[in-house]
């Protein structure tokens, strides 16, 4: 039995998709993302307080999932099926409270942490897939595998969060090392499933391609920053174009099944779409010296294009499935390759300039009117001052490091 059509049981066809579906589902999902857009204007803050806040939101959303898993283990029904996710969520949220006295946590702690708890998920099921195959998500036997499965996605999801949170604190890392680690830490796992998808249906194959994929996934990363360190907006900025990629790969691949025909390999179309974003985010925006905020614009920006787009799509209502993510696609990159060049000019004057971010400047300007006075009285001569003799003092010094 097809492993994907197992996990979603309502298919037929081996995700035969229909374009008019897929229509909406953009529609719907640009709107979501222009919502949130406006609706978190700054849940992007770096302050401590902010910091710490987004760490209480993630740990009572992960309590959350964490309750719920106990809800399928247990197999409980009525009202503590809905209490018990409220009570571990509070739990979640009570517990950085209380063992975290001074309230603070780094941006680092918090971008590994989050990550770990989220990935942590997918690596747990992937682990059960491996080991029990199809049966991890299915319970037609009765043997309750998809309890297994259930847990050690929980289980996987606390280890790495508190692996993630331990290695933010104590690795010297910076910023955009982290970001790199965890954009590489999704960016692989897909790409292995795609190529699972593509060549095989074993779901064994599946598990282990998330995992093998997922380690290498880490040292690659790291082998992008020893050849050249990213910042945290360099990073974010990456992450952009490979999502603007990748949705022109699923689209591509959405249009390709509308057809009557279905080719498997048709699954390698969005993993290569992943792959060349990251690839041509390293190579534009290596030395552009992006801010977080600056990387997080190109989002904006990209975003903004794409309901552009969208919006002209609607003009034309196309009965075709391309106009439909070809003409988002084409206004998003538009409006992403304007932001990152005006970016990168910005910051390339910004170098002959006092620093906005680090507070730093190539120039060291001293302005001394006061010599006026003094050179008014030490004329072609000679002059005491201080009981030193003094020749013409400048009334502007500057000096310039490069």
């Amino acid at each position: 039995m097809n492993f994907i059509r197992n996990v979603f049981p309502h298919r037929r066809e081996p995700l035969k998709l229909n374009y008019v579906r897929v229509k909406n589902g953009l529609k719907f999902i640009v709107v979501c993302i222009l919502f949130f857009s406006f609706a978190a204007q700054n849940i992007f803050s770096q302050s401590d307080d902010v910091l710490f806040r987004k760490y209480l939101v993630s740990s009572g959303w992960n309590g959350l999932l964490y309750g719920g898993a106990i809800d399928v283990i247990g197999e409980v029904d009525g009202a503590a099926a809905a209490g018990i996710p409220i009570i571990t969520a509070g739990v979640s949220v009570l517990l950085p409270l209380i063992t975290n006295a001074s309230r603070t946590i780094t941006p680092n702690q918090l971008m590994l942490s989050s990550h770990g708890k989220t990935l942590g998920w997918v690596h747990g099921f992937a682990i059960s897939t491996l080991i029990l195959g199809e049966d991890a998500w299915n319970d037609d036997n009765g043997n309750g595998y998809y309890k297994l499965t259930t847990g050690l996605g929980a289980l996987s999801s606390i280890g790495l969060g508190m692996l993630g949170s331990s290695l933010g604190k104590n690795k010297n890392w910076s910023e955009g090392r982290t970001a790199m680690y965890r954009h590489y830490g999704w960016l692989m796992p897909f790409t292995g499933f795609s190529i699972a998808a593509a060549f095989s249906d074993d779901a064994r194959v599946f598990g282990g391609s998330i995992l093998l994929f997922g380690a290498g996934g880490y040292l690659i990363a790291d082998a992008v920053n020893n050849i050249h360190e990213y910042t945290r907006g360099e990073v974010r900025a990456t992450r952009v174009l490979t999502v603007l990629n990748g949705g022109l790969g699923y689209g591509i691949l959405s249009d390709i099944q509308s057809g009557d025909e279905f080719n498997r390999t048709d699954w390698l179309i969005p993993a290569a779409g992943v792959l060349s974003g990251t690839l041509a985010g390293h190579l534009w925006l290596k030395n552009t010296n992006l801010t977080s905020q600056q990387g997080l614009m190109t989002a904006y920006a990209s975003t903004g294009g794409a309901i552009l787009g969208l919006g002209v799509a609607m003009l034309i209502d196309s009965e075709e499935l391309t106009p439909w993510y070809l003409i988002p696609y084409a206004t998003a990159m538009s409006a992403y390759a304007f932001t990152v060049e005006h970016f990168k000019k910005v910051n390339l004057n910004m170098g002959y300039l006092p620093g906005k971010d680090d507070k730093k400047s190539n120039w060291d300007i001293a302005i001394m009117p006061q010599n006026l006075f003094i050179n008014s009285k030490i004329q072609n001569t000679n002059y005491p001052v201080g009981c030193r003799f003094s020749k013409i003092q400048p009334v502007v010094a500057a000096t310039v490091t490069f």
